[in-house]
């Protein structure tokens, strides 16, 4: 199991800029949020079935005594939780460096969700180049990397920019393995997964020129991304739309993608009178926060 803790302990350490970080292991360690900005970000250390099957991937709470309520939930039942300041900032604030390392010459590609699933916590549901703000985090993300001693292999980090400083903060990385949108670098021509192809087998690297005129979505997820969010599917104005399950010469993956959504909706309806809920929202009555 990957541990989220020593990432922001060691990025701290090297100067570089993430949100200010509390790992509670024992309800003593609560104290310590005295000393972070509300709002607050509460995720786990390290993702586990006795998470997964009680809360969600993570939380926005707006207060301390809230924070620590559900701090101590989470203690209860898995051990250890993280707190973390809140990184301020709209669902297209979240941006990303894909990479392929190289001692000599690693080659990157950087990008901007539209919108996450569930949002602003969640995985991409739309995303899209960005050449605008890409040497500033390709650099950032390659010398993170290099300075734990990581030369070789796939990486890849998330930022968040933050509205009230402008600044880009680190999020969480990604080690050893490609991220879910990897395919908007092959969609705009700098196509990552060829690139380690060719390292691997020894072949000359592939040519690359980045168009950033393309849109890879995600179709189900972020329909339903914008409808919580109470707006619509935008995307950058003439820009070519890959949908990453649909697609009219190949509808094989939509289709397995609904079925397997079908099957897992069936399955809550049917464990719903003996299954907990997890945590969603909060609700104040005369014996403070009471869970629903």
């Amino acid at each position: 199991m990957t541990l989220k803790e020593p990432f922001f302990r060691l990025a701290q350490r090297g100067g570089f800029p993430v949100p200010r970080t509390l790992l509670v292991q024992n309800h003593a360690d609560l104290n310590g949020m005295r000393d972070l900005r509300p709002p607050f970000c509460v995720k786990p250390n390290g993702r586990s079935p006795a998470y997964d099957g009680s809360f969600k991937k993570a939380y926005r709470i707006e207060s301390r005594a809230d924070a620590r309520l559900l701090c101590e939930r989470v203690l209860d039942a898995v051990g250890e939780v993280i707190v973390q300041e809140w990184i301020e900032g709209s669902n297209d604030s979240i941006y990303f460096s894909l990479c392929y390392l190289r001692p000599d010459a690693s080659v990157a590609f950087t990008g901007r969700k539209g919108r996450s699933w569930p949002p602003q916590i969640g995985v991409t549901a739309s995303c899209w180049a960005a050449p605008d703000v890409a040497e500033e985090l390709e650099d950032l993300t390659i010398r993170f990397f290099l300075s734990v001693g990581l030369t070789n292999g796939f990486a890849s980090m998330e930022f968040k920019r933050d509205r009230r400083d402008g600044v880009f903060r680190f999020v969480e990385p990604t080690v050893g393995r490609i991220d879910g949108q990897v395919e908007i670098s092959a969609l705009c021509g700098v196509n990552l997964c060829y690139v380690g192809y060719c390292d691997a087998a020894g072949q000359p690297p592939p040519p690359l020129e980045l168009d950033p005129t393309h849109v890879w979505r995600d179709e189900f997820r972020d329909f339903i991304s914008a409808r919580l969010l109470r707006t619509g599917c935008f995307y950058p104005a003439s820009y070519r739309i890959h949908n990453a399950y649909w697609r009219w010469d190949d509808p094989g993956p939509a289709l397995l993608e609904a079925a397997e959504g079908a099957k897992k909706t069936l399955r809550r309806v049917i464990w719903r009178p003996v299954k907990a809920e997890p945590i969603s929202t909060y609700r104040k009555d005369q014996r403070g926060l009471r869970w629903r």
